[in-house]
């Protein structure tokens, strides 16, 4: 099925450069022998730093928190944002790459903010960017993750944009300030809107907003750029990460300035509204230094999830030709992975089988250091083969030692609802739309499992009920969708079904959907009049 995942556009572009990806036979990872696999480390382990370089200047909480009304209409800002960009810009789907990023920014947020993001997404696009807003919303392009050469500059990244929100820079604006914040996301949408026609006139389009968004006064922008630096390095030397990772990826981004001019090119919407001077590379460099450096077992446990994440990016986003992939899985293990993976796609299933048993031989340590991404893919070939049972097995053997992840519930279910446990599914999907009701991908695999229900039980009553939930869950995708109208004919006709039970035998069973149902309706027509 088609995964799907939230973005946003309530936007403060702090990276953003238009540039081309890495070449795809460029080679990320640390090979320590033959097979390109690290024998000795685990990238699954992020010990937390307690070296202190500095304390975080964090705003003070007790005088400068924001009011109840205020923290409300930053979610509904937020909220907004994430429904209107997510039926306009291509996501990156893949429900490991959400995974680690999410840990990865979650675990930076926590040094600096005592709530969770509001939502963590990654935009399919070649382009180096990175956006936060108010509420905890921050996202990513997959081009970042491409340009970047470890995972400490894109954790650089995140960081610096957790340090905006953990700085309050949009809270404590003037109203100028907040108008074109708003204008930012109207050039975000029409940019998503035109770059799908003419990527060109994208970006003129989001090069006028931008343009018309520096009334604002630049010297305060600049101002929030340098402490976002200082805050990010802070956030990632108490979270694990090498803070002089920072400037290495500045160097990347001001290369690609250079380019552009030399070019005569646009420059990237980051570098117009907020310039990567000289005095901001000057101080972030010499900061840098008073961290000291990662460890070695710290830089390889890194790497060796850098080399994962990035080649699993590269052929989920069909970034890859199969020879560079080829030539790079002779020393990269992230390569190998992603090569299983195009086996499968491929149908080519015996190449997948043979090279899926060199690496299931691999010796424990090391085939441990590729889980779970290794029984995730093997798992995705057993599907192309309609062996949901077995992917299933497989799946299921990996969630119970990681039960807290995401991305193995997500993939388990859809395995679990196509081999006939539509139920069991359910059980697994419930929490997930609990603790992120923006997650589309969960709501859609639930919408699954109970039309699966509805046409597999041979209890009328039950067949009445998940065909209802079905319609229920729908409209939940189709509000983070911003289809309101559809959301709400989805509940008109759950309503009807409801109504229809409630005038039978069935009326206790109908009582608490009607319940669920005039909420659902309240929530998507709350949404629907919202204007930021």
């Amino acid at each position: 099925m088609s995964t799907i995942f939230v973005a946003n556009s309530f936007v403060a572009s702090s990276y953003a450069a238009s540039t081309p990806v890495m070449s795809a036979n460029q080679s990320t990872s640390l090979s320590v022998n033959s097979n390109g696999l690290d024998s000795e480390y685990s990238p699954w382990q992020y010990p937390i730093q307690d070296r202190q370089a500095e304390a975080l200047a964090l705003p003070n909480l007790r005088g400068d928190s924001l009011s109840f009304a205020e923290q409300h209409q930053n979610k509904l800002a937020g909220e907004w944002s994430l429904q209107r960009i997510n039926g306009q810009a291509k996501m990156e789907h893949d429900p490991w790459v959400q995974e680690t990023i999410k840990e990865m920014t979650w675990r930076l947020n926590a040094q600096a903010r005592q709530q969770a993001p509001l939502a963590v997404v990654i935009i399919d696009n070649p382009s180096i960017n990175a956006f936060a807003a108010p509420g905890g919303l921050i996202g990513i392009n997959t081009g970042t993750i491409t340009a970047a050469k470890s995972m400490d500059e894109l954790a650089s990244v995140v960081a610096h944009e957790v340090a905006h929100i953990s700085q309050r820079h949009y809270e404590h604006s003037a109203d100028e300030r907040k108008k074109a914040l708003l204008l930012q996301i109207g050039g975000m949408l029409a940019a998503i809107a035109a770059s799908a026609v003419d990527g060109d006139a994208g970006a003129a389009v989001m090069m006028g907003s931008q343009t018309a968004a520096m009334n604002s006064g630049m010297a305060f922008s600049r101002s929030n750029e340098r402490e976002a630096d200082r805050v990010g390095m802070q956030i990632m030397n108490q979270a694990g990460y090498n803070p002089r990772a920072m400037v290495s990826f500045f160097a990347t981004m001001d290369q690609q300035r250079q380019l552009n001019q030399s070019a005569n090119q646009f420059l990237p919407s980051f570098i117009r509204s907020h310039p990567l001077s000289n005095e901001r590379l000057s101080e972030s460099q010499s900061r840098a230094q008073s961290y000291p450096s990662l460890s070695l077992s710290q830089q390889q446990r890194h790497q060796a999830l850098f080399d994962l994440l990035y080649w699993r990016v590269q052929i989920t986003g069909k970034q890859v030709t199969p020879t560079a992939l080829m030539s790079a899985a002779n020393n990269s293990a992230g390569a190998k992975l992603a090569l299983l993976s195009w086996y499968g796609e491929q149908q080519r299933f015996i190449e997948a089988e043979q090279l899926y048993k060199i690496l299931d031989a691999l010796p424990a340590v090391q085939r441990q250091a590729l889980e779970p991404l290794l029984s995730i893919t093997q798992s995705q070939i057993l599907t192309e083969q309609n062996k949901w049972t077995q992917a299933a097995q497989m799946l299921a053997a990996q969630q119970r030692l990681y039960p807290e992840r995401r991305d193995l519930r997500l993939y388990l279910a859809e395995a679990l609802t196509n081999s006939d446990n539509p139920t069991q599914a359910q059980t697994l999907l419930k929490p997930l739309t609990q603790q992120q009701p923006s997650d589309r991908y969960a709501w859609q695999l639930l919408q699954l499992a109970n039309e699966k229900i509805a046409k597999t039980t041979t209890s009328p009553q039950l067949a009445k009920i998940a065909t209802i939930n079905a319609l229920r869950y729908r409209s939940h995708d189709q509000l983070w969708n911003a289809r309101y109208d559809s959301a709400l004919t989805s509940l008109t006709q759950a309503q009807q079904l409801a109504e229809q039970m409630q005038a039978s035998a069935q009326a206790s069973s109908a009582r608490p959907l009607l319940a669920n149902i005039a909420q659902e309706v309240k929530n998507v027509k709350t949404a629907k009049d919202y204007k930021p």
